[in-house]
């Protein structure tokens, strides 16, 4: 019984998923509802297999040492999979609204919960094979939600995004026959599977970790493997928030914490003095990632630039080796998602009520957005790292974690990158609420304009809601740093 009600979490979506493709079982006007209480039923099992449940860990397929379906619950499995829940819930809900108007919602609703059960099974992943399976099936589920419009934008979008996906899984197939062949195990275990750093040999260590870093460094978004993300724009905003908040660049974080802690530990990275290849990568990513989002007048690609830029910032904890610089990495994986995703919420509701895409088009719309715009700005001002929001939190730690590794000079790419921060996202609200509205508008716009284009609640709701917990993980951490605290002792 322990066993089914752990793997409940990975199998429920599934379910949900070919029910939906079932017109006779599931009708139309109840695929959302249904898509609803899945979520809702699931993200409950999620909560009972995580903290009322004795079993931790599960053999599902075992062929070998190599071919090994694990699943194991850690801390950092809690972390990921609660983040993924929550977020799914909030995601879906704001798409009932905003897919209404769209073309094949069924289609999208079905891969939507599809990829709810992959992440969740790239968080359950015992083991670097199980991880890599769930990894390749990610990009299979969400190829289908980047190309949902068909336009020959979005198909060519598709393609770039699969061919950088499969050749960066292809780098971390490499790197792990590597380490299979050096060390015969891929299980991940607190503080990493090597015990005696000096019995292997550490330029085939080197080799397998920065393929592997690299691999998954393409959904992270890592420079120069990131053109693929801005691209997929063309998506829907549901899925452009997902895209950035948690299904796809969060897996290829938490998956680069599962190798960096759990596969080859900290002592042995520092042994093995592999740092200083992969650190250009980072610093270069979260200042070009900045750069380049200064220079976007569209609203989604200054967006898209900004999280490849914030995923540097997480990288680069990750590589400091140290508690504080990790803690710092893993809260914001969480605060970068819950800010990221209000931030693409306000601005799909901006275009699903205006069809305005572009900054220079939204002058004095704060008026008649009130309630928009100011969770864009707080979200905005937490993004930059002002307390008393969850990115001051979250960017102290890693400011402390730079302290730690006796390195100013990522104190500096920190704050000069929030300098930048500020600098695009802060104009957009100035933009909206100082500068006054255009007299040459369209009188077709014009006609669509009236005193009030708030969404409707499905759509604000989650929006409101997330930026109170962009407040409240600000004024009250502990709670957060405290559950971390726990992945801090697995990787120490």
């Amino acid at each position: 019984m322990g066993q089914i009600i752990m793997l409940l979490p990975l199998g429920v979506p599934i379910l949900g998923t070919l029910l939906i493709t079932n017109k006779k079982i599931i009708k139309d006007e109840y695929v959302t509802k249904f898509v609803a209480g899945v979520l809702i039923v699931n993200f409950l099992l999620v909560l009972n297999a995580l903290f009322g449940n004795q079993m931790l860990q599960i053999h599902v397929l075992k062929v070998n040492d190599f071919l090994d379906i694990y699943f194991k619950i850690d801390q950092m499995t809690r972390v990921f999979s609660l983040l993924a829940s929550v977020l799914w819930i909030l995601t879906a809900f704001y798409a009932f609204e905003y897919m209404k108007h769209e073309q094949r919602t069924r289609q999208f609703y079905t891969f939507f919960t599809m990829t709810l059960a992959v992440i969740l099974g790239v968080a359950y992943s015992g083991n670097l094979f199980t991880l890599y399976a769930y990894y390749e099936l990610l990009t299979l589920c969400t190829l289908p939600l980047v190309i949902h419009t068909g336009t020959e934008e979005a198909l060519a979008s598709g393609k770039k995004y699969m061919i950088y996906s499969f050749a960066g899984a292809s780098l971390v197939i490499l790197g792990m026959m590597i380490l299979y062949s050096i060390t015969g195990t891929m299980t991940f275990t607190p503080r990493g599977i090597f015990n005696d750093i000096e019995g292997y040999d550490q330029n085939l260590i080197r080799f397998s970790y920065i393929a592997m870093f690299l691999g998954f460094g393409v959904k992270a978004a890592l420079v120069p493997f990131h053109s693929w993300l801005p691209n997929a724009m063309v998506a829907p905003t549901p899925v452009s928030a997902l895209l950035h908040a948690v299904a796809v660049v969060k897996s290829g974080v938490f998956s680069l914490i599962r190798i960096t802690y759990f596969i080859f530990g900290a002592s042995m990275i520092k042994a093995v003095d592999v740092t200083k290849y992969l650190i250009p990568f980072v610093v270069i990513t979260v200042v070009m990632g900045s750069l380049l989002a200064l220079h976007q007048d569209h609203l989604k690609k200054r967006l898209a630039y900004s999280t490849i830029s914030q995923l540097g910032y997480i990288l680069l904890g990750i590589l400091m080796l140290n508690p504080n610089g990790l803690i710092g990495a893993i809260l914001h994986m969480i605060n970068h998602a819950v800010i990221k995703i209000t931030l693409f919420f306000a601005v799909g509701s901006i275009s699903h009520m205006t069809h305005k895409k572009y900054i220079h088009q939204i002058s004095g719309l704060g008026k008649k957005m009130p309630i928009t715009f100011i969770c864009f700005t707080i979200a905005a001002v937490s993004l930059v790292g002002i307390p008393p929001t969850n990115g001051f939190v979250s960017k102290w730690f890693l400011g402390v974690g730079a302290l730690n590794a006796n390195n100013l000079f990522y104190i500096f790419i920190l704050l000069l990158s929030a300098f930048f921060t500020a600098g695009y996202l802060f104009p957009v609200s100035v933009t909206a609420f100082f500068v006054n509205e255009k007299p040459n508008l369209e009188v077709q716009e014009e006609a669509t304009l009236s005193d009030s284009l708030e969404p409707s609640p499905f759509m604000l709701f989650p929006i409101v809601i997330l930026t109170v917990i962009i407040i409240g993980l600000g004024i009250f951490p502990n709670a957060v740093i405290n559950f971390l605290g726990g992945v801090v002792a697995d990787a120490f």
